[in-house]
């Protein structure tokens, strides 16, 4: 589970912080990590998203019928 506390969102903000170079030159560079690994992560977090979205259209969908 993610830490929500202000405290280690302020860290995790200063962390990506210090990581950013946003020298003229590589402003328009890829913040994303573009590896096969770094794409297959985020293609599995999408599916995983868009199921769990499909999942609670389908349980509002069954308690809009009961109701």
């Amino acid at each position: 589970m993610t830490d929500l506390t202000p405290e280690a969102i302020t860290r995790r903000l200063r962390q990506a912080a210090a990581a950013t170079d946003l020298t003229t030159s590589r402003r328009l560079d890829p913040k994303l990590d573009m590896s096969p690994e770094g794409v297959g992560h985020r293609l599995r977090q999408v599916e995983a998203l868009r199921r769990l979205c499909l999942s609670l259209g389908a349980i509002g969908a069954r308690a809009r019928d009961r109701g």
